[in-house]
């Protein structure tokens, strides 16, 4: 198997393991606050790699990957990881829940925009834009089954541009790791110092200082007098949130991108919503609609659209 296809299927592999974020968010819900959540999700997840590591004997470096990245290290786990959770949990109590779901997958045609000038990631202009506007209008024909009048309906304006902004700010996130891949595997070329494992530890690294914004938010909340105080089951399903969910797939997500190009390698991403149509079929009994149907079709032919060798040579 060549790298590309390894890629794809690592970003397929990390893509699949996040669809179950919305079922267990919703088996959760009422039991396990927002922020609290937020917070659980990327500490127990760092932890958890931090575990792999160890097993690996490869604990090295992690303060080497700050020092030598501080700002992107900073902007992608504060800003792309830890507010946009926080605003992405808060918007969607602002909204309905369908309608927010549809808007937050948004995210990779933010990706592509920002791997354009961050990345020069500048192959199949055309085909991604399409393809991305027919993800998402697949999405939404999924999401809210043909009523889209939802998107703007005065009382769900508010959640909706916070939903947006989320998605935003979460796609600077693949985007700068990335970036970071790509100095790092520069380095390695010209025989340099280079950081080993990078994408385990980048993510690692980026969890926790993720966490810090969740803990500070945690404190001003009404969720303090419940947290940490959870039934079995309850953390059963916090630790799969936080260790396959989050963990092992961003991890292999990210190992997936350092194959392909990040806007591609994202793409894989609308398929998602597909995905935790057909979990939720499975797992809580929610009924297959015409509109799955539809949305699939709409969807594989953006991915393919997306994907798509360019005619023109890049430079």
């Amino acid at each position: 198997m060549d790298e590309a296809k390894k890629g794809y299927l690592m970003c397929f592999g990390g893509v699949f393991t996040w669809s179950f974020s919305e079922i267990i968010v919703k088996l959760l819900q009422g039991s396990v606050g927002p922020v609290s959540l937020s917070f659980l999700r990327f500490f127990f997840g760092g932890l958890f790699l931090l575990l792999l590591m160890s097993f690996q004997k490869d604990l090295s470096q992690m303060f080497l990957l700050v020092r030598r990245y501080p700002k992107l290290v900073v902007i992608s786990s504060v800003v792309g990881l830890g507010f946009s959770n926080i605003v992405y949990f808060y918007g969607i109590q602002l909204t309905q829940a369908n309608v927010g779901s549809a808007l937050y997958t948004t995210y990779p045609i933010f990706i592509s925009i920002y791997s354009i000038f961050l990345l020069n990631e500048r192959s199949n202009l055309k085909g991604k834009f399409i393809g991305y506007i027919l993800g998402f209008i697949g999405t939404a024909i999924l999401i809210t089954n043909f009523n889209f009048r939802l998107f703007i309906q005065p009382e769900n304006i508010a959640g909706n541009l916070l939903l947006v902004l989320a998605a935003a700010l979460w796609a600077f996130y693949s985007v700068l790791g990335k970036k970071i891949f790509r100095k790092e595997a520069q380095l390695r070329d010209v025989n340099e110092k280079y950081i080993s494992n990078i994408e385990i530890k980048f993510t690692a690294v980026s969890f926790f200082v993720s966490s810090i914004p969740s803990s500070i938010i945690l404190y001003f909340t009404d969720e303090i007098p419940t947290f940490l105080r959870y039934a079995p089951q309850e953390w059963s399903l916090v630790l799969f949130l936080a260790f396959i969910s989050t963990a092992f797939g961003l991890f292999i997500f990210f190992v997936g991108i350092r194959k392909i190009e990040v806007s591609k390698g994202m793409s894989l991403a609308l398929l998602k919503p597909i995905m935790v149509s057909i979990l939720a079929y499975f797992i809580i009994g929610e009924t297959v609609s015409v509109a799955l149907m539809i949305s699939l079709g709409l969807v594989i032919f953006a991915v393919v659209l997306i994907n798509r060798k360019s005619s023109k040579k890049v430079l």
